[in-house]
């Protein structure tokens, strides 16, 4: 079972996720958060709005939403693996407070973790001190997005794409996210990370040590290398890597069946 990343749009990860199963042969679910991936606007069903509905989409609320899932829709004799991606893995963390869902747990795979000082790192502290005023604008051009024709709205992500040697396979995915009402909910959701993910929870990953894998990125800007080292201080029998094939943060952009393969091997072994 996937727990993603902020933005938490499935599409991001349906390459890793198609290697994942074809390696394994299991049974794969990927959860969104609240909020980031949202009906079409014809649709019947719509997401609640932002406002007066914030428990919903904050960090707690993601936790919330993910426990909800699998108490209400995975088979209770299920033994489960648990994938995490940044914030996903913080999620998966919380997860295991949950003496049933530990108890179902088999092994517990968390990619480039953010579970601690966020706001210290590189990109926390440009998030906090300049991105984190400018939000405003951000859900304003998106909304200003939405009105340009959909030739101009794809010829500007491709050239997003190619700067940022992105997939072509993601091109559909990045226009259906660039949404006002979602990015509100991402930002939102990327506030509340930087308030709460502080110090780590070392209970959790002690107590589950023999199931856990960690794997950090040799130059994340998320996550600092001195994280994984202070880790395996504190803990020195934890399975903690540093990744050495130079795989960034946002993994799923140019790399899922690489990282797929070598979660595949971790799951096998």
């Amino acid at each position: 079972m996937g727990k993603m990343g902020n933005p938490g749009v499935t599409k991001f990860y349906t390459e890793f996720l198609r290697k994942l199963h074809e390696q394994l042969g299991y049974t794969v679910w990927i959860l969104s958060h609240a909020g980031h991936e949202l009906p079409l606007t014809n649709s019947i069903r719509q997401a609640p709005p932002l406002r007066d509905n914030e428990k919903i989409y904050n960090l707690e609320g993601q936790v919330n939403h993910k426990r909800a899932f699998i108490e209400n829709y995975v088979p209770k004799n299920a033994r489960i693996h648990f994938i995490g991606h940044s914030i996903g893995a913080y999620i998966i963390l919380q997860l295991l407070k949950d003496k049933s869902i530990k108890e179902r747990s088999q092994g517990i795979y968390l990619l480039f973790p953010t579970i601690e000082y966020m706001a210290q790192s590189r990109n926390g502290w440009f998030f906090t001190h300049i991105v984190q005023y400018f939000i405003w604008l951000i859900v304003f051009l998106c909304w200003i997005y939405t009105l340009l024709p959909s030739l101009l709205q794809i010829f500007l992500i491709k050239l997003y794409m190619i700067f940022f040697s992105v997939s072509n396979s993601h091109t559909d995915t990045i226009q259906n996210f660039i949404r006002p009402d979602t990015m509100e909910k991402v930002f939102f959701l990327a506030v509340d990370e930087m308030h709460l993910v502080k110090e780590r929870d070392s209970v959790v990953l002690y107590e589950n040590r023999d199931k856990i894998k960690l794997y950090y990125g040799a130059a994340d800007r998320w996550v600092p290398l001195e994280y994984c080292r202070r880790l395996k201080r504190d803990i020195p029998d934890i399975h903690a890597e540093i990744c050495t094939h130079n795989f960034e943060h946002a993994f799923v952009l140019r790399h899922p069946q690489e990282v797929a393969v070598l979660v595949a091997n971790w799951i096998m072994q």
